[in-house]
């Protein structure tokens, strides 16, 4: 999967929304029921550049969104900034397959979870090596079918994202991406 470039960087602070999906029916009493839909949130991601100098460098951008055309294909986009990220997803076991991409890179300070009980030996970090260069573990047996596994660890995080707009011209991204932000739309992890 293609990496969202790094270069030219975006200004400070980067706009970064949790989205997180919860059922909400009010009842006759006049309260709520609540039923979270997901355990792990997705991140919407807002960009915003000055002006950029040389022209070849927003040209990279131009390129990189014809290159996924638009809307249609998924992306990689790393967080700049160097975090702690907690209970972020991982994968889910299948009883066979027993290494996995962190949801970083850099990482250090991990901790691994099977259905959110840490584990404490059987996997060793492997860095780099991963989709879009993230960090891996790597587990001595492969964990049970159908358990989720999630971590938590310093580094950037990895979103998976696909760009908001479908439809731009050109000098409308320049705009956009000068003006109002490039936005970027959290997408569902691969499983």
């Amino acid at each position: 999967m293609a990496e969202f470039p790094a270069s030219p960087a975006p200004n400070d602070p980067v706009a970064i929304t949790p989205v997180w999906k919860t059922n909400v029916t009010g009842v006759d009493s006049g309260k709520e029921q609540r039923r979270q839909k997901w355990t792990f949130p997705k991140y919407d991601v807002s960009l915003l550049y000055d002006l950029i100098s040389p022209q070849s460098n927003m040209q990279l951008l131009w390129d990189f969104y014809m290159a996924r055309k638009g809307a249609a294909e998924a992306f990689h986009f790393y967080f700049r900034r160097l975090g702690t990220h907690k209970a972020q997803y991982v994968g889910h076991g299948d009883g066979v397959t027993t290494i996995f991409d962190l949801p970083g890179k850099s990482t250090s300070s991990q901790a691994i979870y099977f259905d959110e009980v840490v584990q404490g030996s059987g996997f060793s970090y492997l860095t780099g090596g991963g989709s879009s260069s993230s960090d891996r573990v790597e587990f001595a047996a492969a964990p049970p079918d159908g358990t989720v596994i999630s971590c938590d660890f310093v580094g950037f995080l990895r979103n998976r994202c696909r760009f908001e707009e479908d439809r731009m011209t050109e000098e409308r991204f320049y705009v956009t991406c000068y003006r109002t932000g490039l936005r970027l739309k959290g997408l569902s992890f691969e499983v």
